[in-house]
């Protein structure tokens, strides 16, 4: 086999290889956005229920605050006689 044969079939095997590299790592850039996609939509929707969570807490602390205004305003509900009391 001639060298310019032998260089030849050197120069094609690495060619392969590194074409081999290449592929390979336009896999693995396809691989790694799909993997950032998918923690963006988890993060998203771990946001989206600790944001509910703590409005529905707000909220709940607000209800029972107005609850607690308002029973102050109302007034006072008039009292029934005592059943044993005689009024006669």
């Amino acid at each position: 086999m001639s060298l310019d044969k032998t260089h030849r079939l050197i120069i094609d095997k690495q060619a392969e290889e590194i074409q081999a590299l290449k592929d390979r790592l336009t896999n693995l850039e396809v691989h790694v956005e799909a993997r950032e996609q998918i923690m963006v939509a988890e993060a998203k929707a771990a946001a989206s229920a600790v944001a509910s969570a703590v409005a529905s807490q707000h909220v709940a602390g607000l209800a029972q605050s107005l609850g607690r205004l308002q029973g102050r305003l109302d007034p006072a509900p008039a009292r029934l006689p005592r059943p044993d009391r005689d009024d006669d």
